[in-house]
């Protein structure tokens, strides 16, 4: 036997710390990201981030091409997707659902209208609702800012219409059933859900099938690229979001948007109908997109802040929703891919990922970005019957 000399130990021990230092943060990302991933044991509830925030020293080191020094505004947005502006959706009812309070909820959507004129929105005056699951306390959740931009997201594309903030319990069962709890709510025009949650989710499937009223329910399809989808946004009855990069007025496929296909869903009616390439006869994801790459500018907890991610493009859509007077179905949004195109900005070029054809955005439904990010939608909805509608297949 020999003994180390005490440099020698010294340089072990602060080796060992290095390595340490290194690992930690890499297993922490990683059961964010991927908690189907066992690193150290994954507990009864994991969200994969749908959000990155980028504060302002960090915006002013990018190229923006938006409008503000934060990033895109409700205006470019309105601008980019041909939406009516600051009196669309009036009344009408959207909704977020999101786990853990959030204290400053009000007092930052006030902000954000304030700063780009929007409507405000208050419980006082009734625009804005705050219910918890089961009527009892939730305490503040680990991820604030998540539900923040949301409304954020939705106020601006929807000034108008009331919003529906629902505060869930932080575990895995609360998350996947909270949005049955009030999909049945009169009125209620869309759901956004800007997260997915661990497992394959099967055994609440069900629950997102039961929807008389035809509420659209909106999932972000993740930020990790091709392959890594999580439920809700790959059950059949969800439409799922994917994420655009917007340069000027020209859009490519964002290199993180979630994509891919879920061999645990068979492929649904409306994607057979429709013809989407390469299905393999499973659930195609996502089913249509919108910017989530260029960073929009979000006030969170006092602070400006610029955000990128499907958490970003899922409550566009969810805004959307209120500013048609028909159910958004996925039924409806392929049939109208079909025959009128041009309601969505085919998104031709860009990827997620090193895979090939499933990572590569390109003419018709990809697996990057669906069917594409809306152009005429809003127009085209409005100006058609409700009968048609209805009927409206691929």
């Amino acid at each position: 036997m020999y003994k180390l000399k005490k440099s020698n130990i010294r340089i072990a021990n602060v080796l060992l710390i290095v390595l340490i230092l290194l690992l930690v943060p890499v297993a922490v990302l990683r059961m964010i990201n991927r908690p189907e991933l066992p690193w150290f044991g994954v507990g009864k509830y994991s969200r994969p981030r749908t959000h990155t925030t980028l504060n302002l020293a960090t915006l002013k080191h990018m190229k923006m091409t938006a409008s503000s020094s934060f990033g895109l505004t409700p205006q470019d947005l309105w601008k980019l997707y041909n939406l009516p502006g600051k009196d669309g959706g009036q009344g009408q009812l959207i909704a977020e659902v999101i786990d853990g309070s959030i204290p400053t909820m009000e007092t930052d959507l006030n902000g954000y209208s304030k700063r780009f004129g929007l409507p405000q929105c208050t419980v006082a005056s009734g625009c804005l609702t705050i219910q918890n699951q089961g009527n009892s306390y939730i305490p503040k959740g680990d991820d604030p800012a998540e539900g923040i931009l949301d409304v954020e997201i939705m106020h601006a594309v929807a000034p108008r219409a009331k919003i529906l903030l629902y505060i869930m319990r932080t575990d895995n069962t609360s998350i996947a059933s909270g949005p049955n709890n009030i999909i049945k709510k009169p009125g209620l025009r869309s759901i956004n859900m800007s997260y997915g949650f661990e497992g394959n989710g099967k055994r609440f499937e069900a629950l997102y099938d039961d929807n008389p009223n035809h509420v659209a329910m909106f999932a972000a399809s993740g930020d990790e690229g091709y392959g890594n989808i999580t439920p809700p946004s790959v059950y059949p009855g969800v439409i799922a979001v994917g994420g655009t990069v917007v340069n000027g007025t020209n859009e490519t496929a964002w290199a993180g948007s979630g994509g891919g296909l879920s061999k645990l869903y068979p492929e649904p009616d409306y994607q057979q109908s429709y013809g989407i390439p390469q299905a393999k006869g499973d659930r195609g994801n996502p089913d249509v997109a919108a910017v989530g790459g260029t960073p929009m500018s979000i006030y969170e907890m006092g602070r400006w802040q610029g955000e990128t991610g499907t958490s970003v493009s899922s409550p566009i859509w969810t805004g959307i929703a209120a500013l048609v007077d028909k159910p958004i179905t996925n039924e409806l949004l392929y049939g109208l891919a079909k025959v009128e195109p041009n309601s969505f900005k085919d998104i031709t070029s860009g990827t997620n990922g090193k895979c090939g054809f499933y990572c590569t955005a390109r003419p018709g439904y990809d697996y990057v970005t669906g069917l594409g990010t809306p152009r005429n939608f809003v127009a085209n909805v409005n100006a058609m019957s409700k009968a048609r509608a209805i009927s409206l297949k691929p």
